[in-house]
């Protein structure tokens, strides 16, 4: 993991990667710590998903003449906030799981896509899943997942939502499945969410609403 003008997290022994799920432990004099989104001043347990933070000799200092920019991220007392959701598990070992932007809150509930997209994957049926919050005027927003299906299978957005509920928290389980042909990615790889979020948010665009 490379941010600023150094590498902050290296490999270490294979062991610690554990099947590339990890970026490693801190190098060097870097450290890592783990907050509780949008409040910096709550560290996490190891274990609990949260923001990313990183502090020393090679992370920057702020961002060139964008000092709006860097009060947002970079604390006073040396700490950047990378915008990256991860956690840190009992041995230190640093696994990065979401970012931060594309984080769904209803209700105060705070849902990560990519384990949303995890579940919803390992559906026989799922060729690809894509999760993104829709706004709602009762609880913020809601989590929407479109999912393209494998040739030859057969699915549906209520048989893939009882899929979800079997296997996860009520509060993460998508309240509308689009069906798709393709997801809308760049270089065949990035999702592009913000694309999801123009064509499905209405209340036309999908079946299962909860």
């Amino acid at each position: 993991m490379v941010i600023g003008t150094g590498t902050i997290t290296i490999p270490g022994r294979p062991d610690l990667t554990r099947g590339f799920r990890s970026v490693g432990v801190p190098a060097g004099y870097t450290e890592v710590k783990i907050l509780y989104p949008g409040d910096p001043g709550r560290t996490l347990s190891p274990g609990d998903d949260g923001e990313i933070a990183l502090r020393g000799p090679s992370v920057a200092k702020g961002y060139w003449n964008m000092p709006g920019a860097t009060a947002e991220s970079f604390l006073p007392d040396g700490w950047f906030l990378s915008g990256d959701i991860g956690h840190l598990d009992d041995r230190g070992v640093l696994i990065v799981t979401d970012r931060k932007k594309d984080m769904i809150v209803m209700s105060g509930w705070k849902i990560y896509p990519t384990e949303v997209e995890n579940t919803i994957l390992g559906h026989p049926a799922v060729e690809d899943a894509a999760v993104f919050g829709c706004p709602d005027e009762r609880r913020g927003e809601i989590p929407v997942a479109a999912v393209v299906i494998r040739e030859h299978a057969r699915s549906d957005p209520r048989e893939l939502i009882a899929f979800c509920r079997d296997r996860m928290a009520g509060y993460k389980v998508p309240r509308r499945i689009v069906v798709v042909d393709a997801l809308p990615r760049v270089q065949g790889w990035k999702l592009v969410r913000r694309a999801l979020q123009e064509a499905y948010c209405p209340d036309e665009g999908g079946e299962g609403l909860l």
